[in-house]
């Protein structure tokens, strides 16, 4: 391929090979700019579903627009040869950067791992796992910063799945138990354990299973236990330490709420670090208190004991009150009250005030991911206290977030291409999408008053089912409201233009004052002759103009509640 061209690029060298192809380093010929083209081998285009999955990495990235992954330019076909071009990445990969330094120091770990939680969180949002997060797949820019690569054998949530059941996919290394089994519980989650296995070995220099087959580390990685990196790393912080086996944990539930969670956590103990707070590290600084014995003999063995003070007291007086027998009894009471206090803090119930505080700044975020965090709390708290004085508000804040979760899922019911994404799961998905394509009708004849007549009647109707329905009630509601602005501001901009064209009618007005009115009123016609909404005012508009009338579109009938 070297010398070849592909569309715009002239292949210059080899930059690496994989499963699915090549990657070259391009020039692009127009645009003189460097650029990493990938091609797929010969032999994977006549392999199953291969080329079906190189072109659709390349539209994954194409849609992409983030920092931390790697940018999309350009796709093509070239004598028989199926490319596609990302941004020319000059630094090392980060397998290079282990083999070269071994491991790395737990803030270099934590500030990498910030950049890498954004760019899955990026994904994850736009549903799609990345499935095959591992050093080699992570590049480094010159100035430092990462880059996520190699989306070949990615997941779309919301598309068809070119994995077949009981199929694994991946690298063993890094790979989540679900994957290993090729069960369709793969989710998000799932790079999340590898992120996991990535920080174990950026933070040890070596994996957190190591065996001499796949097979056997796949083995390991379904039943052993997740290794700490304090067993190989004496320096490193308590919650970082807790983090990657948490990431690591065998049931997808027990991990991390998601990305942004852990980029939060990391964050945090950043930000702890750069105001050089204590941080609570597994394993004490050599030289400090907390490193030492705390006996005294062995703490300082050459102490002399000093001798008896005159006129002290004897042996028997000094213990009186503080007998070995009364101080063991004292010892037993003070533990047995620890004991008793801390189960009674553990199993007595959180006050609704505290419930709420937990709820409030979650809320209060413009972060949607903390408002689903949230919803554990709103939930302890109403069943818990089912007349609890923050009920109005809770109540807003669960609209907030319901509303969030249908929007969310309507752009899944929206999409043209149906898959088995994007058939409805309830009953208000069903009447959504149903009311959807009516309103699109209307849409596309310029009725956007019977658009929001159509909103209204799914919101009227969704409104008393409950509260499993009422994201959809209000999305409904949110997009009549949208309409009828839309409908208002139409309106408010014609009868100003038709009071504009109106003012020189008068006998007095001069030949060029007459010809401003007709061009205002023939812009009317013109801008707004198919909306139905204004009709009055372009009718009208036609007969000043002398116009013929145009015949009105009969609106439709009211669309009739499905059973």
């Amino acid at each position: 391929m070297i010398g070849q061209k592909l569309g715009s690029y002239r292949i210059e060298a080899e930059l690496g090979a994989g499963a699915m192809g090549v990657v070259y380093r391009g020039f692009n010929e127009v645009k003189k700019k460097l650029a990493a083209v990938k091609v797929i081998s010969v032999e994977q285009m006549g392999k199953g579903k291969a080329l079906e999955r190189f072109e659709r990495e390349a539209l994954i990235l194409e849609k992409f627009r983030h920092p931390n992954i790697v940018r999309y330019m350009a796709r093509g076909r070239s004598g028989g040869k199926y490319y596609y071009a990302m941004e020319y990445i000059t630094g090392p990969t980060l397998d290079k950067v282990l083999s070269e330094r071994e491991a790395l120091p737990w803030r270099e770990v934590a500030a990498l791992g910030v950049q890498l939680c954004d760019a899955l969180h990026y994904s994850h949002e736009r549903g799609v796992v990345h499935r095959d997060l591992k050093p080699s797949n992570l590049m480094m820019t010159e100035d430092g910063q990462l880059k996520l690569t190699d989306f070949g054998i990615a997941k779309d949530l919301d598309g068809t799945d070119l994995t077949g059941t009981g199929r694994t996919l991946g690298t063993a290394t890094y790979m989540a138990p679900e994957q290993i089994r090729g069960t369709p519980d793969v989710s998000h989650k799932t790079d999340l354990y590898a992120l996991g296995a990535v920080f174990y070995h950026l933070l040890t220099g070596v994996p957190p299973f190591n065996a001499p087959t796949a097979i056997v580390m796949m083995q390991q990685h379904l039943n052993v236990p997740a290794k700490r990196p304090s067993d190989k790393v004496e320096e490193i912080p308590k919650v970082l330490d807790d983090l990657v086996v948490s990431l690591m944990a065998k049931a997808p539930q027990d991990r991390p709420w998601d990305a942004a969670a852990v980029a939060q956590t990391l964050r945090e103990l950043l930000d702890k670090d750069a105001r050089q707070e204590t941080i609570k590290m597994v394993w004490p600084e050599k030289g400090s208190i907390a490193s030492m014995p705390t006996r005294a003999d062995i703490l300082d063995p050459t102490a002399v004991p000093k001798k008896k003070p005159k006129g002290s007291k004897s042996k028997k007086n000094r213990e009186g009150l503080f007998s070995k027998e009364r101080l063991e009894v004292a010892g037993l009471i003070l533990a047995l009250a620890a004991i008793v206090g801390l189960f009674g803090y553990l199993l007595w119930p959180p006050s609704a005030a505290y419930l709420y505080r937990k709820a409030e700044p979650l809320m209060t975020s413009n972060d949607p991911l903390n408002w689903q965090l949230a919803r554990d709390w709103l939930d302890k708290l109403d069943e818990g206290y089912p007349q609890h004085p923050y009920r109005e508000q809770t109540e807003v804040w669960r609209d907030k977030i319901d509303l969030r979760d249908a929007e969310r899922r309507s752009a899944v019911l929206e999409q043209t291409n149906l898959t088995g994404f994007s058939k409805p799961k309830t009953e208000a998905e069903d009447y959504y999408q149903n009311m959807y394509k009516e309103v699109e009708a209307a849409l596309k004849r310029k009725d956007e008053r019977d658009a929001a007549r159509l909103w209204r009647t799914l919101e009227k109707q969704l409104t008393h089912e409950g509260r499993q329905d009422r994201g959809w009630a209000l999305l409904a509601r949110s997009k009549a409201e949208a309409l009828e602005k839309s409908l208002q501001r139409r309106r408010q901009t014609v009868e100003a233009q038709m009071l504009k064209a109106n003012l020189p009618r008068d006998v007095e007005a001069t030949e060029l004052a007459r010809k401003e009115s007709r061009a205002i009123l023939k812009d009317v016609v013109d801008r707004f002759g198919d909306y139905n909404d204004v009709a009055d005012y372009v009718t009208l508009a036609r007969q000043l103009l002398g116009e013929p009338e145009k015949k009105a579109t009969a609106p439709p009938e009211e669309p009739s509640p499905k059973p």
